[in-house]
């Protein structure tokens, strides 16, 4: 009798046990979920004027046409996202917007970041092309300003190109960097990261598809032209695409990733090692590639996102191992609408990533309301959204 009430009372133990366990599983599947059900739609018709009468002189003058507005970038800040749209063609009024994620719309609202005045095309003290934008871990945005604008179309080259350096407490300007003593005629500005040393100071890293990484050493208003050896971009055309991320470490041991579209591998330098001007010498070859790869960002640690190009599924490769396939896994099924452009660290640490109809729009056969964009969170079940 003894022995049955023991085991009675286990039974409950264990009853009791399992229904914990299922109650504190619970959340996190609903989060999941919750996450997963989060999309903002994009388009050309988000962008948000003061008024009606200024949208009409926009209109009016062909300086907003809403098939040529495309976000290509983003970063993530406390329940908005600040996006980059390079002018790639004309009619883009605005080049870096922001995106209130509290506002309960089907479709986003593009607020311009910081303001108007800073939109203005033709002025050279303002942002002319915003092709990429990186939060460093003191919440300063750094923005790359190519000065190019309408570049798919006809190419006019407003102002020398630049960095600007936004407070994201304030959003206040805290530094505006020409690139003019580091760049060439041929040169081709892509993406930028930026890291810390053990004693605060930060340093920009630039990629330039013309076969360099640039390098500004802030505090010492340094800049440096580190030219990689021509192996890395073998068999890489004019038009191809240099990526560039950044590995945060402590201890002075960040690396930057980088690799070429149609390269056939993948390299990494540590950020030190560039702060020291250093190039070919201190350049680590961390995998070959099976397919041409594009690298969309990172998971905040040492994981990066990617895509096989011209395909819609994202993979996560842990980047302490090998650039190999098997280190690969699939995050997120394909989208058979949109590519993604940009993967980066959202809510809660969870992935948000940045997909449009690139094709359509470089192909001039988006509709009226221009390419059909989505931010939504990296969920491996992605529903299919046409629209």
């Amino acid at each position: 009798m003894m022995g049955h009430q023991r085991n009675h009372a286990g039974g409950l133990v264990l009853l009791l046990l399992v229904s914990v366990l299922l109650v504190s599983v619970s959340p996190s599947v609903d989060s999941e979920h919750e996450y997963c059900d989060k999309v903002y739609r994009i388009n050309g018709n988000s962008i948000d004027f003061p008024c009606e009468s200024t949208k009409n002189i926009y209109l009016s003058t062909q300086r907003y046409i809403a098939s040529n507005v495309m976000p290509v970038r983003f970063h993530y800040d406390k329940n908005r996202v600040i996006t980059a749209m390079p002018r790639l063609k004309q009619g883009i009024p605005v080049t870096l917007g922001q995106i209130d994620l509290n506002k309960p719309s089907c479709y986003a609202h593009i607020k311009p970041y910081p303001c108007w005045a800073y939109q203005e095309e033709g002025n050279c003290n303002s942002m002319q092309s915003i092709i990429d934008e990186y939060s460093d871990i003191r919440r300063i945005l750094w923005c790359l300003d190519s000065g190019i604008t309408n570049f798919l179309e006809q190419p006019i080259k407003r102002c020398p190109p630049k960095i600007y350096a936004f407070n994201l407490a304030n959003d206040k300007t805290v530094k505006t960097i020409e690139l003019t003593d580091v760049v060439k005629a041929t040169s081709r500005l892509q993406y930028l990261v930026t890291d810390y040393n053990e004693l605060g100071h930060p340093c920009v890293i630039i990629s330039d598809a013309d076969g360099a990484l640039l390098v500004l050493d802030i505090h010492n208003n340094k800049q440096y032209r580190v030219v990689l050896p021509r192996a890395i971009s073998a068999g890489c055309g004019d038009s191809d695409v240099l990526y560039l991320l950044l590995i945060s470490k402590p201890k002075g041991q960040s690396i930057v990733i980088f690799s070429y579209l149609c390269g056939q591998k993948v390299y990494s330098i540590k950020v030190e090692h560039l702060r020291a001007g250093k190039g070919s010498s201190a350049i680590v070859e961390l995998g070959t590639k099976r397919k041409h790869s594009v690298l969309l960002g990172t998971d905040g640690g040492t994981g990066v996102v990617l895509r096989y190009r011209g395909e819609c599924e994202l993979f996560l490769w842990d980047s302490e191992q090998p650039y190999r396939e098997c280190n690969f896994v699939q995050i997120q099924n394909a989208d058979e609408c949109r590519l993604s452009t940009h993967v980066g660290v959202g809510k809660d640490q969870h992935l948000l990533s940045l997909s449009s109809s690139v094709t359509d729009y470089l192909n001039s056969t988006t509709g009226i309301g221009g390419p059909s964009t989505r931010l939504r969170y990296v969920c491996k079940e992605c529903d299919d959204d046409c629209y």
